[in-house]
């Protein structure tokens, strides 16, 4: 199971902030909308929706809030213009389709392909418009050890005036950690509360800019003092070179201690470690070690 990146993550941030103008452009979306077709069927999004632009990077996350489906597009290097989205764009660059944030497809396997219109980035205005379409496929072992290889269809994709976030939100949350024995030197950390399916958790997410290196915890708001278990409790995922939604490992083993929290204050603080494995088996079959983990949030 893939997770959003966190670029992803922060884009949900602008989530509800679209202008209240109805108008619609040529394309059929509203200000403030982004419409799709999955396999055919309606995806509308007006209420989830939001754009980022982060150091050349813009990220748009939509979200149908009647079922839980959830289109992500990344763009590196971004600007007015078109950009691929398949398993040849740049690795940075991709879109993923996901249903309650589980059971991911993505346009930059194999079988994958797409193409993102950027027709507008203002940034005087901060909303960005824009057409898509994209191929994405889900990969799955069966019990047999087989392959099976699953695919959705996006077509008329067209995004229109949708709030767009250029500066990173702040806070003095910190995360350190060890990748096989090395400092993570994440220089930008992140605590989100992102609700999917009525189910609220805490997000902590770390990055590494030189290096692309990102790390990220999710747990839910309810867990107290305490120590628990990876996979069961709290989801841990390293990406050793953030892009595209792919090269995720998950923890499979490990625990998170949870020394202190204070949701009315927006705080929580705690020390983890975990061993990763890959969720996709297109990805290289590595392990990674995270060690000496330790956070101080303030959740945003």
């Amino acid at each position: 199971m893939m997770k959003l990146s966190v670029i992803a993550f922060l884009t949900l941030l602008a989530v509800g902030c679209n202008k209240d103008d109805d108008s619609n452009n040529d394309n059929g979306a509203a200000d403030g909308e982004l419409i799709a077709n999955v396999d055919g069927n309606e995806f509308k999004a007006s209420t989830q929706v939001g754009a980022t632009l982060y150091a050349g990077t813009f990220n748009i996350t939509a979200i149908k809030p009647s079922t839980g489906e959830t289109i992500v597009i990344t763009v590196s290097n971004a600007s007015e213009g078109t950009f691929d989205l398949g398993p040849d764009a740049n690795a940075q660059s991709g879109a993923i389709y996901m249903i309650s944030g589980q059971d991911a497809y993505g346009s930059v396997g194999e079988g994958g392909s797409g193409q993102i219109i950027i027709t507008k980035l203002d940034l005087d205005n901060e909303t960005a418009s824009g057409t898509f379409s994209f191929t994405a496929v889900h990969q799955i072992v069966d019990g047999n050890g087989v392959i099976i290889t699953e695919t959705v269809e996006i077509t008329d994709g067209v995004f229109n005036n949708i709030t767009l976030a250029t500066t990173i939100p702040g806070g003095n949350s910190t995360l350190e950690a060890k990748v096989d024995g090395n400092d993570l030197n994440a220089d930008s950390v992140t605590a989100l509360k992102i609700t999917f399916g009525g189910n609220t958790n805490i997000v902590i997410t770390a990055n590494n800019n030189t290096t692309n290196q990102n790390l990220s915890l999710s747990f839910s708001d309810n867990l107290t003092v305490g120590t628990y278990s990876a996979a069961s409790d709290y989801v841990g995922m390293y990406n050793p070179s953030l892009g595209g939604g792919t090269n995720n490992y998950a923890a499979e083993t490990g625990t998170l201690t949870i020394t202190a929290i204070d949701l009315t204050a927006g705080t929580v603080e705690g020390t983890f470690s975990f061993t990763a494995k890959r969720l996709d088996p297109n990805d290289p079959d590595v392990t990674y070690e995270i060690t000496a983990g330790s956070f101080s949030a303030e959740i945003q």
